[in-house]
């Protein structure tokens, strides 16, 4: 997988979608989840898709999800710490949180209806969601 991300990447692709990279092998899947980190600290974007769940990465950045969005969504952190967290418009709201790679704090938080947002500062964090939700503006 790194080195179909680094062919893609040295050819001017900056969004990766990979598909089957979740299944079998945990010690794959993982590295597959690092591969996002690795796509999002360079500042592009990746997604790790299996039958019900995406996972992506954010880098000191921000990722928005419609009114629509519907289930669960989890935020765990990549780096050794993600200084600045927000959680908006989800049941459990966070506000300028740190976050550090040691701690699942942000395990099961759910959409409620509303537009929402999640963001860092500095730092990378892992975000996943339900199958079928499109991202807004990043």
């Amino acid at each position: 997988m790194v080195a179909a991300i680094r062919e893609g990447w040295r050819r001017g692709f900056r969004c990766f979608h990979i598909y089957g990279g979740t299944g079998g092998r945990l010690d794959h899947t993982l590295a597959n989840i690092q591969c996002l980190a690795d796509i999002a600290q360079r500042g592009g974007r990746g997604f790790l898709f299996d039958s019900d769940t995406v996972i992506t990465a954010i880098t000191n950045s921000s990722i928005r999800f419609p009114a629509s969005a519907k289930g669960m969504v989890s935020v765990l952190c990549h780096s050794e710490t993600a200084v600045d967290v927000n959680e908006n418009g989800l049941k459990y709201s966070l506000v300028n949180a740190t976050l550090s790679n040691s701690y699942p704090l942000g395990v099961s938080n759910e959409f409620t209806g509303v537009p929402s947002e999640i963001s860092v500062e500095k730092g990378t964090l892992i975000i996943m969601s339900p199958i079928g939700i499109k991202e807004e503006s990043i």
